[in-house]
C-alpha cells in the first residue's frame, strides 16, 4: 500500500516560503563572505598582520672612556667609564611572611648596617608591592651569598634583576673629567658633565630597529622582506690624561689641603707643545657611581674650568710678556719704586708695603713688585694691554672638550679710569679659570704660540678604527724672542725669588707665585687668599706646564703652600716621563 504524498496548497506555500528564506540566508552568507574576503580583504589582512608584526628597537651600546700612558713608547689603555649590568635585589612583598627574618638574611649576606637593615624591613612591610627594589647596585659576591641563603632557608619572594648601567672603576679620581650618565625627563640615559656630556651624542651611538613577523608560537620569522637597520654602537674616547700623573697630583693636593687647611684645590699638567692635558684634578670631588647621594650639585663642577678667580701675581708675566712683545720695555728697563702709586684716587701698594727703589723689570717679576707691573702696563697702554689679554685667551673659553667651561671676566679692562689698567696688570679686578692660566703659561713655554687645550687623544669606533685628535694651533700671541725673555724672567723666581721650593735637582724650572685676596659676596676683599704657582720645565725645552692652586689655606703666602706641592709633583713627573736632566751638575 503506497503512502499519499500529495500536499495541500497551504503546505506547498509554506515549503516555498521556507525554501526562499533559506536561499536568501545562503545568498546573504555568501555575500558577507565575499565582502569580508574580497572587498575588505586589505583591512582584515592589516589587522591580522598587526598581531604578527614585530617592531623592535635594537639598542646601541654606549662607547667607553679610557686613559692612556703618557710615557713615550707606552701604549697601554686603562678603562675609566665602562658598561656593565647593575644587579638589583628585588622582592615580591606579597609572598614574604617574615619581614624581619628576610631583612636579616639580606643584611647579613651584604654586610649592611643596622640602619640599612631597618630600611630594608620598611621596604618589605609594603605588602601591596610586587616589585620592590631592596638593593639597587648589588656586588656579585653579595648576590652569590643571597642566592645561597635563599636555597638553604627556602626563602620565597626574593629574586634578582639586571639593568644596563655605567661603571666608573676609578671612582673619585677622574670624576670631574668623565662626568656621569644620568637620566633625562623620559628616563633615557644622558651624559651629565665632563666627557659624558660633551660627547654624549658620539658616545651613545645610534639605535637600530627590526620589523618582521612572529609565528604562532611567538618566534621571529626570517622573511626576506623584513625591514632591518643595524645599531651603531657609540665611539670609545681615549683621553690624553695619564692615570699615574692624575693620581700623583690628586694625592699631593689632598695632603696639601689637610696640611694647610684649604677649602679646595686644583692641579693641571699640560704638554705645551700639543695642548694635551696630562692631569686635571679638582678637590673636593665625588663618586660618579653614586652621584645621586651628592648633597650639593656644585660638587659636580670641575673647578679647573668652572670656577673663575682673581689670579693675582701669576698674571704679572702676562703683562710683562705683552709689554716685551710690543717693545714698550726690555727685561733691563728700570723704574724707581716709592712703595705705592695713585690712580683715580686709589692708592696701590706693594705686598707688606715694601719700597724697592730703582729696579729692573726682571726684578719686578722675581720679587713680585706690584708698582713695577703697573709701570710696565702704563708703558704698554690700556688698549694694547687689553688686546694682549684677549690674545692670551682670557675672557673667552679655551674650547676644551669638557662641559660647563666658564670664560672668566675681564670687563673691568674696558671701563674708563686708569685704576683698572693698574690693578688688572697684577691680576686684580679680573677673573680667570685655572685652565686659562695654564694655557697662557703654555703659550710662553711654546715660544709664544698658543695651542688649543685638549683632553682627547683619539676616538675608536665600534669597528676598531681609530681617529687621532691632532694638535690645533690657535695663534701666535707673542714673538719667540719675547717668550724667551719672559721665560728668563720666570727663571729668576725659582732660582733666586719666592719659588725656590719648586726646584728639581738637575733641571731648570721656571714659574711664578701668586697670592690673591678673595672677594666676598659684597665685593669687598676678605682676609682669605688664593695661593697659586704656575711653572714649566726644563726651561729651554719645556715638557710640561703645571698649575697648583689652593683656596683659602691657613698659611699666608703661596711660597709655603702651592710652591712645595709643585716641586714635589715636578720631581716625579720629570722622572716618570724620562726627561734627561738639562743641568746634571746642579743640585737644588
Amino acid at each position: 500500500m503506497s503512502r499519499n504524498t500529495n500536499f495541500s496548497d497551504a503546505e506547498l506555500r509554506r515549503l516555498r516560503i521556507a525554501g526562499a528564506v533559506w536561499l536568501l540566508i545562503g545568498a546573504l552568507f555568501i555575500a558577507r563572505l565575499f565582502y569580508i574576503q574580497v572587498i575588505q580583504h586589505g583591512i582584515y589582512d592589516r589587522q591580522a598582520r598587526g598581531t604578527r608584526i614585530v617592531n623592535q628597537t635594537i639598542k646601541a651600546q654606549r662607547g667607553e672612556i679610557f686613559t692612556r700612558d703618557a710615557r713615550p713608547g707606552q701604549e697601554a689603555l686603562y678603562p675609566i667609564a665602562l658598561n656593565r649590568d647593575q644587579i638589583m635585589l628585588i622582592s615580591d612583598n606579597r609572598k614574604i611572611t617574615d619581614d624581619a627574618h628576610v631583612a636579616g638574611v639580606v643584611a647579613t649576606s651584604t654586610a649592611r648596617t643596622a640602619e640599612e637593615t631597618d630600611e630594608i624591613t620598611k621596604k618589605l612591610s609594603q605588602k601591596n608591592r610586587a616589585y620592590q627594589i631592596l638593593i639597587k647596585d648589588l656586588k656579585p659576591e653579595h648576590e652569590a651569598a643571597i642566592r645561597g641563603a635563599i636555597d638553604r632557608e627556602k626563602i620565597v619572594g626574593l629574586y634578582f634583576d639586571r639593568l644596563p648601567a655605567r661603571f666608573y672603576p676609578e671612582r673619585e679620581l677622574l670624576a670631574h673629567l668623565t662626568g656621569f650618565v644620568g637620566r633625562d625627563e623620559v628616563g633615557e640615559p644622558i651624559g651629565r658633565y665632563g666627557i659624558e656630556a660633551y660627547f654624549d651624542t658620539r658616545l651613545k651611538g645610534t639605535h637600530g630597529y627590526v620589523k618582521t613577523e612572529k609565528d604562532p608560537f611567538g618566534g621571529w620569522i626570517p622573511v626576506a622582506d623584513r625591514d632591518f637597520d643595524a645599531a651603531r654602537d657609540g665611539d670609545d674616547v681615549i683621553l690624553t690624561i695619564d692615570r699615574t700623573l692624575q693620581l700623583t697630583v690628586c694625592e699631593a693636593l689632598k695632603r696639601g689641603i689637610a696640611k694647610h687647611r684649604a677649602r679646595s684645590a686644583s692641579g693641571i699638567i699640560m704638554d705645551p707643545k700639543t695642548g694635551a692635558v696630562l692631569a686635571m684634578c679638582s678637590l673636593p670631588t665625588f663618586d660618579p657611581n653614586d652621584y645621586q647621594t651628592v648633597e650639593r650639585p656644585s660638587a659636580y663642577n670641575n673647578r679647573s674650568i668652572f670656577v673663575p678667580f682673581e689670579p693675582g701675581s701669576v698674571f704679572k708675566i702676562v703683562t710683562m710678556g705683552a709689554a716685551l712683545d710690543a717693545g714698550a720695555i726690555t727685561p733691563d728697563t728700570t723704574f724707581t719704586d716709592v712703595g705705592f702709586v695713585k690712580r683715580d684716587g686709589f692708592t696701590i701698594r706693594n705686598a707688606a708695603e715694601k719700597k724697592w727703589g730703582t729696579q729692573s723689570m726682571t726684578t719686578v717679576i722675581k720679587e713680585s713688585i706690584n708698582t713695577g707691573t703697573v709701570f710696565a702696563a702704563d708703558k704698554l697702554g690700556s688698549a694694547p694691554f687689553r688686546g694682549y689679554v684677549e690674545k692670551f685667551g682670557f675672557g673667552q673659553k679655551t674650547g676644551i672638550e669638557l662641559k660647563t667651561e666658564e670664560k672668566g671676566n675681564t670687563k673691568s679692562l674696558t671701563r674708563k679710569g686708569s685704576v683698572f689698567l693698574a690693578t688688572g696688570s697684577f691680576g686684580q679686578g679680573i677673573t680667570t679659570t685655572p685652565l686659562q692660566l695654564v694655557n697662557a703659561y703654555a703659550t710662553i713655554a711654546n715660544q709664544g704660540v698658543m695651542m688649543r687645550p685638549t683632553v682627547v687623544h683619539a676616538w675608536r669606533s665600534s669597528d676598531e678604527k681609530t681617529e687621532f685628535n691632532k694638535p690645533v694651533e690657535v695663534r701666535r700671541v707673542i714673538s719667540k724672542k719675547s717668550a724667551g725673555e719672559a721665560t728668563a724672567m720666570l727663571r729668576t723666581v725659582v732660582e733666586e725669588g719666592h719659588g725656590k721650593a719648586a726646584r728639581v735637582a738637575g733641571y731648570s724650572i721656571v714659574g711664578k707665585t701668586g697670592t690673591a685676596q678673595i672677594a666676598g659676596a659684597n665685593g669687598k676683599y676678605t682676609e682669605d687668599n688664593n695661593h697659586t704657582f704656575i711653572g714649566f720645565g726644563p726651561a729651554n725645552d719645556p715638557r710640561f706646564v703645571m698649575l697648583i692652586t689652593y683656596e683659602a689655606p691657613a698659611a699666608r703666602f703661596a711660597e709655603t703652600t702651592a710652591v712645595p706641592t709643585f716641586g714635589e709633583v715636578a720631581k716625579f713627573l720629570l722622572e716618570y716621563l724620562g726627561v734627561e736632566p738639562d743641568q746634571p751638575d746642579r743640585r737644588s
